[in-house]
C-alpha cells in the first residue's frame, strides 16, 4: 500500500508557509533550526521546474528504498495500515517540519541533508506530537525522543 502522497506547494502555500516562519522566528533562532527565506517576492522566486524535478527524484527513491518504513511505522504506534500521509514540497523554512492536523510533512527542497531521512524523522514527529503534548516534553527531549525512533525503525 502506498501511503504517502507527495505534493507540489503552489505560490499560495509558499506565501502561507513563510508567513508562519515569521512567527516561529525566536524560536527557530533559538534552537539553532536551519531554515530559507526568500530574498525576492515569492511570485520572483517560486519555479516550479525546481519543485517538480525534486519531487519526482525523492518520490522515485522513496518507492524504491522507503516503503516498509512507513509500514514499521505504523505498526510501532498501533495505527491502521492504511492511514495517509502528505509529503509536500516547499522552498521556504525549516528543512522539515510537520502538521498532525492533516498527517502533513512539508520539506524544504533546499535541505542540505537526506530528504529521506527527514521525511522519516518529521512522521514519527506526526506520530509522537500527542504524546509530547499530553507530557509537556521540551523541544530538544522531543527531537531526542523522535531520532532515538528513528534508529529504532530504519
Amino acid at each position: 500500500m502506498i501511503n504517502i502522497k507527495f505534493v507540489i506547494c503552489d505560490i499560495n502555500r509558499e506565501k502561507e508557509i513563510t508567513e508562519m516562519v515569521k512567527g516561529w522566528l525566536d524560536f527557530l533562532k533559538q534552537n539553532n533550526i536551519r531554515f530559507t527565506w526568500p530574498e525576492k517576492p515569492i511570485e520572483e522566486e517560486y519555479d516550479i521546474e525546481k519543485h517538480s524535478a525534486f519531487k519526482a527524484k525523492i518520490e522515485e527513491r522513496w518507492l524504491k528504498e522507503e516503503q516498509e518504513f512507513v509500514s514499521r511505522l505504523l505498526t510501532f504506534f498501533h495505527k491502521p495500515e492504511d492511514t495517509q500521509f502528505i509529503v509536500e514540497i516547499s522552498n521556504y523554512g525549516p528543512l522539515g517540519f510537520y502538521n498532525p492536523a492533516n498527517n502533513t510533512v512539508t520539506i524544504n527542497l533546499n535541505t542540505h541533508l537526506d530528504p529521506l531521512s527527514t521525511i522519516k524523522h518529521e512522521l514519527i514527529h506526526l506520530m509522537v506530537e500527542p504524546y509530547i503534548r499530553k507530557y509537556k516534553i521540551q523541544h530538544s527531549d522531543k527531537e531526542k525522543i523522535v531520532n532515538t525512533l528513528l534508529d529504532s525503525l530504519k
